[in-house]
């Protein structure tokens, strides 16, 4: 009987133990740019314990201001069951400063949810906005793209491996099924936490004026991690959208 209650109460508290972190694998604030972070704890009863951590392109904490928080890198916060939190970046800086969000969380038998709303203010036309949905770890991700008629996709990484990573793309796919490129395209070597964001074509040429679909994965010298993102299609007058991943298998 003992050893049973002992039992029971190791089960209890993994279950109400840290669970794995949320990413929003982009962030940008300035030049026109704000952010907006929501998380909701609408799936535990009690209260959730949360760190949400802005890190920079190398992984490292970097300060943001937020509105009504002040100019942060790491905010600290017991979320009520049921609440939600909005987070919105000031977006009043001349220049646009760019990174990604970690959200720990050190309690709740469930994971909190999380998304991030992108807007875009340029003076002599209306505001755009996009919402890219917070994600965990995947081993690898399958993205759709689409650079004809004028549009532009752009993809943002971020690396959870242990070590640093070189991430790669393979295959890639047009519309018609014909392979893109014959060989793996690398990324980068990336820092461990660290992120890039660039323009498809400029990384990977062959995928100008085509669109189809296309698979990011570290290569086999990578530490357990895996990897988190976001796709975004720019339209030339303005708008833009998300891109929600094809595949996104656990690691």
């Amino acid at each position: 009987m003992v050893r049973l209650s002992a039992l029971f109460l190791l089960a209890a508290a993994l279950a109400y133990g840290q669970q794995p972190s949320l990413i929003i694998p982009h962030v940008a604030d300035g030049g026109g740019w704000k952010t907006t972070i929501a998380i909701f704890n609408g799936f535990n009863g009690i209260p959730t314990r949360l760190s949400i951590v802005f890190r920079g392109p190398d992984g490292d904490k970097i300060a943001f201001p937020v509105t009504n928080f002040g100019i942060r890198s790491s905010i600290d916060l017991d979320l009520e069951p049921t609440r939600s939190l909005f987070l919105e970046t000031a977006g009043a800086g001349a220049n646009v400063q760019t990174g990604w969000v970690e959200v720990q969380q050190f309690s709740g038998h469930e994971p909190v949810r999380g998304f991030a709303i992108f807007k875009q203010s340029i003076p002599g036309r209306p505001d755009f906005e996009a919402v890219s949905m917070g994600m965990r770890t995947a081993a690898f991700m399958t993205f759709p793209f689409d650079n004809t008629n004028g549009m532009v996709t752009s993809f943002a990484i971020v690396n959870l491996a242990s070590s640093a990573c070189t991430m790669g793309v393979a295959p890639i796919f047009d519309e018609t099924g014909a392979q893109v490129a014959s060989e793996a395209k690398l990324i980068g070597n990336m820092l461990p936490n660290g992120q890039v964001a660039f323009v498809s074509t400029d990384r990977i040429p062959e995928m100008a004026n085509r669109r189809g679909y296309l698979t990011f994965r570290p290569q086999n010298t990578c530490a357990p991690g895996g990897l988190v993102m976001l796709g975004l299609r720019f339209n030339p007058s303005g708008p833009f959208t998300n891109l929600l991943p094809l595949l996104a298998p656990s690691p």
